[in-house]
């Protein structure tokens, strides 16, 4: 399970900062109703977490020379409200790069697959990439058009303050299945067109 700060941690690499972390268990919080008791939420689509690492991307979808760098089971952060959500049913994530030492401001791509049992809205996938990348509050964020990728999709550019480590985020949704796909580049180079092509291909994946 991926620790709650792994996005900056992500960043620091980049950067060329040293850090060193452990991977924390994230227990979620039971939000009460009303009533009392939570509200009950039938699934969209009913996708299973144990189908997860099936839908994940694979090294075979990138360009040659990238290499894994997680693979694993995901939640949102302490903090988010997410965990309280009770439409949230699991998670699943996947990084890989093709940094080195003979490139060492290489891409570094994320994905994050989450399955909520909500309909998909733009709003609603703002808050979940809010709530996955609350440190991102902090840098310069700027809006893209609608890649148009799934059911209803949502793009960023950003920027680390004061650094030349900047990247792009789309975030989409298809059936019950929410996906965050980010490129970092500590250099300033990163593409939107190729994590567009990432994007589409992660959606093809999903039923």
């Amino acid at each position: 399970m991926r620790p709650a700060w792994y996005f900056l941690l992500l960043a620091a690499v980049l950067a060329g900062i040293l850090f060193s972390c452990g991977c924390t268990s994230q227990t979620a919080i039971s939000s009460p109703s009303a009533g009392g008791t939570s509200p009950v939420i039938t699934p969209l689509a009913g996708t299973s977490p144990d189908s997860l690492p099936g839908i994940a991307l694979e090294l075979s979808d990138f360009p040659e020379g990238y290499e894994l760098i997680y693979a694993g089971e995901t939640e949102p952060p302490d903090e988010s409200s997410l965990l309280s959500d009770p439409s949230y049913q699991g998670g699943y994530s996947v990084t890989v790069s093709n940094e080195s030492s003979d490139f060492p401001t290489g891409e570094l791509v994320d994905q994050i697959i989450l399955i909520y049992s909500q309909p998909v809205t733009h709003e609603r996938l703002a808050s979940v990439f809010t709530e996955n990348y609350p440190e991102l509050s902090s840098w310069s964020l700027s809006s893209l058009a609608d890649p148009r990728v799934g059911e209803a999709s949502i793009a960023y550019h950003f920027a680390y303050p004061n650094t030349t480590l900047s990247g792009y985020t789309i975030v989409f949704g298809k059936g019950d299945v929410y996906e965050i796909l980010t490129t970092m580049v500590g250099d300033g180079t990163a593409d939107y067109d190729f994590l567009k092509g990432i994007a589409e291909k992660a959606a093809a994946r999903v039923n």
